[in-house]
């Protein structure tokens, strides 16, 4: 991710806005993806991969949002009603400036962030912007690559004189606060929440940062991601449940990130393709042979009554699902959040894999609906898990099934028939589109 800036002429007069004195050609290159490519609708129509503009509002957005735009995870679809907040800290079109910026998006999964690029189709400005692109980059290279950028419009400005503008302020602090260890994990939890830094109420992040110590900083930070409005009726409800509860399970692999790490291609974005390879390596560890994993050899698995993993006639359960180890052990006491039996098995293949991808960090192995890189792995273990994708196309006996065969399918690996639509979108034997209207009419 580099910032491709070709500086003009700055003014030479003091009274003129900020802006002025950082005026550039600027580009945006990602894995020799162009980002600023456009139609110069001013000129002849000429097709190019920079834009005329100023850098300092881009830096200033950058450098005011960046754990936001570190941190935070893209949102679900019961999040809208936060949608506009989340724009405005995610989306480059907010950097403002009277510029006429990519219609572009940054989402988080704490390891990578999306670029997520769409088309404009206004044709009333003097650009219209013509990709469609989908690119993730790891975190060190989205910072490394917003880090360079910022430094360089600050070294611009103090070639200009102006060596005291919002934008040195303000990147001195974050600079600050990313070499404090301390205010570096407060400000990476505000973001999980959903704040700006030193926005969030002092007794929430008291709550939250008292429970590092007991729970695990990754397992707190992990569950701060359900949002502000959750967190803290979730964390009571988790809490309420585990002290009251005589479910247990042992969990069969635990800490052993090595392995999860070992497994991965190293490409970013990627965290199901580790999650896919985790569970095929986990169901050889168990001897687990091919095809189902049935309700009884899953309970001796998780040694555990195999009521466990059947319907749960509570009124009130806890809105995720959650694992808490004992001491010195792999039994864990566990709330699965769920009432189905496909469901159970489900979230209990996703607690297994989180054994796997967290182990000893911290007491609490939680599982969300957040699109973090340690929830990706889940899903995608659990899936794998329990239908693995051979031998769902084994047993089909083809990749284009129609709807009657893929529920049959569900219920011979005793999984979800949403489950078996997800793993042929994934695969992609089937569109999006129709998983999404799926979910919707279900």
């Amino acid at each position: 991710m580099r910032f491709e800036v070709d500086w003009l002429t700055p003014s030479d007069r003091e009274d003129e806005p900020m802006d002025a004195f950082t005026r550039c050609r600027l580009g945006l290159a990602v894995e020799g993806q162009q980002f600023f490519r456009h139609e110069d609708l001013l000129d002849k129509h000429a097709v190019q991969d920079a834009i005329t503009t100023s850098a300092y509002p881009l830096a200033l957005w950058f450098t005011a949002n960046w754990w936001r735009l570190r941190w935070e995870p893209a949102l679900n679809n019961n999040e809208l009603p936060a949608a506009h907040d989340w724009k405005m800290s995610h989306l480059m079109g907010a950097a403002g400036g009277g510029y006429e910026w990519p219609n572009l998006a940054f989402a988080s999964d704490g390891e990578s962030l999306l670029l997520k690029l769409r088309p404009t189709r206004e044709t009333s400005g003097s650009v219209r912007y013509i990709e469609r692109l989908d690119t993730w980059v790891s975190a060190d290279e989205f910072e490394t690559g917003v880090d360079r950028f910022v430094e360089q419009t600050l070294e611009q400005l103090n070639r200009s004189t102006k060596q005291n503008t919002s934008l040195h302020e303000l990147w001195q602090t974050l600079r600050d606060e990313r070499a404090n260890t301390w205010i570096a994990a407060q400000r990476q939890l505000e973001a999980r929440l959903g704040y700006d830094p030193e926005e969030a109420p002092e007794a929430l992040l008291k709550l939250l940062t008292g429970l590092f110590e007991k729970h695990g900083e990754t397992a707190i930070q992990e569950l701060a991601c359900v949002g502000a409005e959750a967190i803290e009726g979730t964390i009571k409800d988790v809490q309420e449940h585990l002290a009251r509860t005589k479910d247990a399970i042992k969990l069969p692999i635990l800490s052993t990130r090595a392995m999860a790490s070992a497994l991965s291609n190293n490409k970013p974005g990627y965290p199901w393709e580790q999650g896919q390879t985790a569970a095929h390596e986990t169901r050889r560890y168990l001897g687990i042979d091919k095809g189902p994993l049935l309700n009884r050899r899953f309970s001796e698995i998780l040694e555990a009554p195999s009521q466990l993993l059947d319907h749960n006639e509570s009124t009130h359960l806890p809105p995720i699902g959650i694992a808490e180890v004992r001491e010195n052990g792999s039994n864990a006491k566990v709330s699965l959040g769920k009432k189905r039996k496909e469901a159970r098995r489900f979230m209990s293949a996703r607690l297994i894999a989180d054994g796997i991808y967290a182990g000893k960090a911290g007491s609490w192995l939680p599982c969300t609906n957040a699109s973090t890189v340690r929830q990706k792995f889940q899903r995608a273990f659990a899936q794998e898990f329990l239908c693995p994708y051979k031998d769902l196309i084994e047993w089909m006996n083809t990749t284009s099934p129609d709807d009657e065969t893929m529920e049959a399918a569900a219920d011979h690996f005793d999984v979800s028939p949403l489950l078996v639509n997800t793993v042929m979108v994934n695969h992609d034997h089937r569109p999006r589109s129709e998983l999404e209207a799926y979910q919707q009419a279900i």
